[in-house]
């Protein structure tokens, strides 16, 4: 009876006409390339085995053997995400002051599909197509203006933190509505979306393409609103108005992507969702340290 051969003594004994020896080989190299790499890198004793085998051996069955290619590295999940900012007032169209589900929308497009829409005014772009939907308030218009572009996405009212958390986990920005006017003891208004792009737990960091809001006292605050912290306490008050998990939310489809069963929920009111008046904007970065809200 022929003795077992230890491991370290395949290369001397290595026979690459014997089906067991190629068999153990490419097991080898499998799982080296998926947990151990660095055991192939050039002048390593697998390496030599390999290249001799290929190169001095080519009517050798070993010679065949494919070497498989390392697997993908899963995408890098950045909190908060790097999703471009549109700012609604800003539009050539006369729906500047109603069109933030549009904008809002709008900035999910734009980091899925990066490229889709050009220019500081994509939003505009994105507002074309909505139209041939429906209205910009309708959110019916919004899932149908993104299928158009590709992407799968549903309107949800009852998203909650920990809906949020798993969408920015997958790498998925979420548009929210929220109630934006009167004391944060009695929210109320029209109604207005902006989207999270990152979470902490204390905080919700977003894109507001209205401008940073005051989330205690139902005012806006104006500016380039990009990347403001808006606290979790005072934004559950004014979006999640029926209790936890109510809030309102579009969710785009991806790996992560929370699936809770759709129930109606009251009508959003579509008159307009912008406050008049405002005046000009003081253009101000919101900073990553600030208090939205």
């Amino acid at each position: 009876m022929s003795r077992p051969i230890p491991a370290g003594d395949y290369v001397e004994h290595f026979d690459p006409e014997l089906p067991h020896h190629r068999a153990w080989l490419l097991a080898v190299l499998k799982h080296l390339v998926a947990h151990e790499p660095q055991a192939l890198e050039e002048g390593g004793t697998l390496q030599r085995l390999w290249t001799a085998h290929q190169g001095g051996v080519a009517s050798s069955p070993v010679a065949a053997l494919p070497l498989p290619a390392p697997p993908p590295k899963p995408p890098s999940r950045a909190n908060p995400l790097p999703v471009p900012w549109f700012a609604q007032l800003d539009s050539a169209t006369d729906q500047g002051r109603r069109m933030c589900f549009s904008s809002s929308c709008a900035m999910l497009l734009a980091f899925l599909k990066p490229g889709v829409l050009s220019g500081p005014n994509g939003d505009d772009q994105y507002l074309t197509r909505v139209h041939q939907f429906g209205d910009t308030t309708d959110p019916a218009a919004q899932i149908k203006a993104l299928a158009s572009y590709g992407i799968t996405a549903r309107f949800s009212n009852q998203a909650s933190f920990s809906t949020l958390e798993e969408q920015i986990a997958a790498g998925i920005p979420v548009p929210c509505g929220y109630l934006h006017r009167g004391p944060i003891s009695r929210p109320g208004g029209g109604g207005h979306w902006l989207i999270v792009v990152g979470i902490t737990p204390t905080h919700l960091i977003v894109h507001d393409p209205f401008g940073e809001a005051d989330l205690v006292n139902g005012t806006t605050l104006g500016g380039i609103a990009r990347f403001c912290r808006y606290s979790r306490r005072n934004f559950a008050r004014r979006s999640m108005v029926e209790g936890g998990g109510t809030g309102w939310a579009v969710l785009a489809q991806g790996d992560g992507e929370p699936r809770s069963p759709h129930r109606s929920g009251p009508a959003i009111d579509r008159r307009h969702h912008r406050p008049q008046g405002l005046g000009d904007l003081q253009l101000l970065l919101c900073p990553m340290g600030g208090e939205g809200g």
